[in-house]
């Protein structure tokens, strides 16, 4: 089940995530941030709302039960190359993987630094053009 905000109009961001703890905080933060969120608990719900929201950015967990992130990276490339993605994994060798495909600043490592994750993805749900700088000291999520 997910669990969705409307944000205040700005991007839709969709968040996949099979914790609900994590999910929901999301949910909270990135409201608040002016994002529109929505939300899938798994894969397989995700690429399937993917396909209808045509969102500006996906947030993905990794590790998730049926269809994990590395399978929805691979859908994406062939459906949906377009759609920024940032990659939220607590798995080091997760976390490698996803930076091999998707770029060092587009992986954040639980628990991560909340203010680099907000302006990373702001950066890429406005679209293309931005930088792989290194993300300034904060918060962690």
């Amino acid at each position: 089940m997910s669990h969705d905000a409307a944000g205040t109009g700005g991007p839709i961001v969709l968040v996949v995530e099979d914790d609900r703890g994590v999910r929901d905080l999301m949910v909270d933060i990135l409201s608040v941030e002016g994002f529109q969120v929505r939300t899938a608990g798994d894969g397989l719900e995700g690429l399937l709302k993917l396909r209808v929201l045509q969102p500006a950015a996906l947030v993905l967990d990794i590790m998730m039960p049926d269809i994990g992130g590395l399978r929805v990276l691979d859908e994406l490339a062939s459906e949906h190359a377009d759609v920024p993605v940032i990659v939220v994994t607590g798995k080091p060798e997760a976390a490698e993987e996803a930076r091999r495909r998707l770029g060092p600043s587009n992986v954040f490592d639980k628990p991560f630094d909340l203010g680099a994750f907000v302006t990373r993805l702001r950066e890429v749900a406005n679209g293309p053009g931005t930088t792989d700088l290194e993300p300034p000291p904060g918060e962690q999520l």
